[in-house]
């Protein structure tokens, strides 16, 4: 682990932080990667890669949006900077050291510098020289939309499943379904790897409906999902209140 932020700050709302920490994601797979054996013709593929979904049948009516990310230094207090709104939201990570991760993602590819621009404004993040920035894409549909999980002998895992949060955060709902089939596997009950799937994982169900009645101004829709977002979010994420998320998202 790199960091635990203390704050998550989203839209000049401060909210304490229960469970996000940064870790270095590079260095933890390269030391799982020595611990494991290379084969040719494994009897089963796992299609880990993300919204490419590699291996498995293309999702009809996918939703991919489009990111920009970039490494940048800077003396700002470590804590998570999110800058929001109804189509996309920018984002600043601190990585320690000075250095931040700093990205933006919107429905509409156009708006994702306005949107860098708004949080560099708000926060301090004054544009400067980058060791890295690229593009990328995120996949935001719910896994129940992203069938099969399993076709011959690939079954997927993670975003190529649909396993992002509504945040479009994928770290840990990824390692949580993973986890749901190395266990699976272990026990032999492959077949109930889908079941168990969107059972356990419900909860980004009900934030990609949330993001869907965004999406369409469906303000109704959206309020009646807060609660059960909320209440998964405050044990998983922030300790926040149905009216501090009002506030920050507008309803």
């Amino acid at each position: 682990m790199i960091l635990k932020p203390e704050y998550v700050v989203a839209n000049g709302i401060w909210l304490k932080n229960r469970d996000i920490v940064m870790f270095d994601k590079k260095a933890l797979l390269a030391d799982l990667w020595v611990e494991m054996k290379k084969a040719e013709n494994p009897e089963i593929i796992v299609d880990a890669t993300g919204s490419s979904r590699a291996f498995l049948p293309k999702i009809a009516n996918d939703r991919v949006l489009p990111t920009v990310q970039t490494t940048e230094k800077h003396d700002v207090e470590p804590n998570l900077y999110i800058q929001m709104e109804r189509t996309g939201y920018a984002w600043a990570f601190p990585l320690g050291d000075g250095w931040w991760h700093i990205g933006a993602g919107n429905v509409e590819k156009g708006e994702i510098e306005r949107l860098l621009n708004e949080l560099r404004a708000k926060y301090g993040f004054n544009p400067t020289d980058s060791t890295c920035r690229c593009t990328g894409k995120v996949r935001m549909l719910p896994p129940s939309r992203c069938r099969p999980f399993i076709s011959g002998n690939v079954v997927g895992v993670g975003e190529a499943i649909g396993c992002v949060s509504g945040a479009g955060e994928g770290n840990a709902p990824a390692l949580a379904s993973a986890k749901i089939l190395a266990e699976c596997m272990i026990n032999s009950e492959l077949d109930k790897y889908e079941e168990r799937i969107l059972k356990e994982l419900e909860w980004i169900e009900n934030e990609q409906k949330f993001v869907d009645a965004m999406l369409n101004n469906n303000r109704l829709t959206a309020l009646k999902l807060l609660p059960k977002i909320i209440a998964v979010e405050s044990r998983r994420t922030v300790k926040h209140s149905l009216s501090e998320i009002r506030k920050l998202i507008g309803l």
